[in-house]
This record gives C-alpha cells, structure tokens and sequence, in this order.
C-alpha cells in the first residue's frame, strides 16, 4: 500500500533529518520549517488527491507535522538556535513512531463500492433477553445483545428480505460491512449481531463498553493448537455454539415482534421475516448453520469458512457423532482452498463434509490463495492484524468484493427468487 511507502519514508526522512542536526551540533529552524512545510504539503497533496482515504488515524501524523512546523516558526521568530543532542533526536523518532503506529495498524482505506441501487441507511439497538441471565457474570443480569441494521433508502412500500449475520471469534458488529452494504444497497434489510464477550467489544445499553472474555480468548487459541483432545475440544465449543444460537434466535424473535407493531421503527417496517436468510463467519457461521437447522421459517443459510460446530452432537470411543438428519435449508458453505483440503483428509470425521452430504440442497466452494480473514473486512481495515490472524497471498479487496457478489447471488436466488444459481466451484 501507498501508505507504507509514504510512511516508511517519512519516519526515514525525520531521521536523517535529526541526524543532521546531531551532527550539526544545532537545530536550524529555517531549515526545519521548509523541511517540515514540504513535508505536510505532500501529505496533504496525496490525501487531496485520493492516493488514500482519510480516516481518524490520520491525525497523530498531521498533529505531528503541524507540532514541527510550529516549533521551526516559533525558534526561527524567537532567533533561538537550540543545541541537538543524540536523546533530544531519539524522543523526537519515538514521539513520531508513536503517532505513526495507528496508521500503521488502521491505514486509510477506500471504501468497497456497493453495486446496488438503493442508497443505504442504518440503525443500532441493544436488545435484554430477561429469559437469559449473563452467564459471564454473577450478578444476576440479564444477557444483553447489540444488534446493527443496514437496509435501502426508499419512499415507497417496499418490504425486503431480512438476512442476519454473526460474526465470528473477537470479531465485532462491522466485521462484515462491505457485504451488509453490498446487500442493502441491492434490496436486503441485514441485521448484524454482535455477540457480547465473544465480542472484541461491544457497547451496551448503558454505554458500558465489553470487551472479549479473557478465558473465551484463551480457550480459542487453544482450541486451534494442534494435540488438544478432541474431547476437551468438543467440551469447550458446546457452551459458545449454544450462547451463540440462543443470541440469533432471541434477536430473530425481537425482529418478528418489532415488525408487528403499529408503530415500528423503519428497519422493522421494511423487513419482510417470511423471506430470511442466515449468514456468518467462523463460529458465526457455525451458529447460523445450527439455527438455520433448529428454526422454521428460514429459507437459506451461508457459512463464511466455519466449522459447524452445532452439527457434532457427541464425542465418544474417539469419534464424532454427526447429525445424519438432511439438513432441510439450501446451504453454502464458502472455505478457504486450505480448509477446503485440510477436511478431505478427516473423511467422515470432518462435520461439513458429513452435513453437506446427506443435505436436501448444499454446495461448497472454495476460494484459492485466501486465508480465514479474506472473509471479512478486516484485511482491509487493518492489514497488520488481518495478517496475524490469517490473511493469503489474494489480494484482500478483490477476494471480499468477488465474496459479496457471490453472497448476493445466492439470497438473490432463494429469498428473491431471481436469477441464476451459476455459482463456480473454485474462485
């Protein structure tokens, strides 16, 4: 990315610069005020001219170059030639790396472009479920979920079809929001669930702010290091796959309710529930192939790279015990080349394998040179995190947009009823 290019050449660039001021034994203010005025001219140059999209990030380096510009003008009018010493130029490199670092992690990006038609507008509840108490507290609270929508701009008496997505492990709510805006934009009211304490964080109704289970977290990277029994592994998942599909069923029901009322907000008053899809990532996608099982009314389901989890009913004698029941919902599971292969070698141990098989209408396709996070946005939001997580050799933009015109095609197909189904196996 442009970005880093400009980044690492700046960070360079104030290096040399303090290098020779040490040097000179002195800092010259003439000279650091045209350095300095050069600099935030071609940081304004290239954000004004579109070489990258502004984004909060991008003010702990601007504060840095106007702070440097302000410092030159005030030593140059004062005519105070301060001595440079070696520490003075350190602290000033790592006031500046300091400022580089979130745009390093959270570069500026331009936004995925929606095909659609619809302009998109959005809303943000947070539901209490008072049948559930918050099983990561002990004081007798109630579970709380933060729910988003996306849905169409429209004057008219339009209804919609609804689709639901969870997102996965320490994802958040806008783990996905080039698809959500790529279906809204296209006709779909796209309500995203944001899972608290699986959450990376998330805000509840009284503003509080969750961050992710500490325990959820360690358990996780231990259930993907290799050795663990899979007994343990099977013990572990059972209490997130049913926190998760508890969450997707009650805010499926709040959805059903909110839209029966005189009175509903315009997300409710658009949606139209009898056509409802299920979506999502990792876990997410997990929990959406297990409710979209457990619960009437759903019409398609899409699982981002997950394991379904849901479908194991038991481990014993050291195997699985799968769900052989059909799976009853045209379902698309959508993997990574590498997950892809890495479940042809379990056979009949590996649950997609054994669920998309004896499914009534199933189909799996795989995307060569992508990793677990190519399914979300992050790899775009922040590349440098994407990449510890899991990122291919694909190039991020073009494997999440090729993703969402793949998604729409398929709720275009079963919730609207339109179009073809030419889905290709291998992207």
């Amino acid at each position: 990315m442009v970005i880093y290019w400009f980044i690492g050449a700046f960070f360079l660039a104030e290096a040399i610069k303090e290098g020779i001021f040490v040097y000179s034994k002195r800092r010259l203010p003439g000279f650091q005020l045209l350095f300095g005025l050069g600099e935030l001219l071609l940081f304004l140059l290239f954000s004004i001219i579109g070489v990258w999209g502004w984004r909060n990030s991008c003010i702990f380096p601007a504060a840095f170059l106007l702070w440097n510009l302000a410092g030159a003008w005030y030593a140059l009018v004062r005519k105070r030639r301060k001595k440079a010493g070696i520490g003075r130029a350190v602290l000033r490199l790592l006031v500046l790396a300091f400022c580089l670092l979130p745009v390093v992690l959270f570069p500026p990006m331009k936004p995925v472009p929606a095909s659609g038609s619809y302009a998109c507008e959005t809303a943000s509840y947070v539901w209490t479920d008072e049948t559930r108490e918050e099983s990561f507290q002990n004081d007798g609270s109630f579970r709380q979920v933060a729910v988003q929508f996306w849905y169409p701009a429209t004057e008219k008496e339009e209804k919609f079809p609804l689709v639901v997505f969870s997102h996965g492990a320490f994802g958040y709510r806008m783990s996905n929001y080039s698809t959500y805006m790529e279906l809204a934009s296209n006709g779909y009211v796209v309500c995203s669930v944001e899972h608290p304490y699986h959450a990376i964080f998330s805000e509840l109704e009284d503003g509080q702010i969750i961050m992710a289970d500490k325990n959820f977290i360690n358990d996780v990277f231990r259930v993907n290091e290799e050795g663990m029994p899979e007994e343990e592994v099977f013990a572990l998942n059972r209490p997130w796959i049913n926190l998760r599909t508890e969450d997707m069923n009650f805010v499926l029901d709040r959805i059903e309710e909110e839209c029966g009322r005189e009175t509903a907000d315009l997300p409710f008053r658009l949606a139209d529930t009898q056509r409802t899809g299920l979506m999502g990532h990792s876990l997410g996608g997990a929990a959406a192939v297990t409710v979209g099982r457990e619960t009437p009314g759903i019409k398609a389901v899409i699982d981002l790279d997950g394991t379904m989890l849901g479908e194991e009913l038991d481990y014993t004698d050291g195997k699985y015990l799968m769900n052989t029941e059909p799976y009853p919902v045209p379902l698309l599971c959508i993997d990574t080349t590498g997950h892809y292969e890495e479940g042809l070698k379990y056979g009949d141990q590996y649950v997609n394998h054994v669920i998309l098989a004896e499914a009534e209408e199933a189909k799996e396709i795989h995307f060569d040179d992508a990793e677990h996070m190519n399914f979300t946005d992050l790899p775009l939001f922040s590349p440098p995190l994407a990449g510890l997580l899991g990122t291919g050799k694909r190039d991020a933009r073009e494997c999440i947009m090729t993703m969402n015109r793949v998604v729409l095609e398929y709720f275009d197909y079963y919730l609207k009823e339109k179009g073809e189904l030419s889905l290709q196996e291998v992207y």
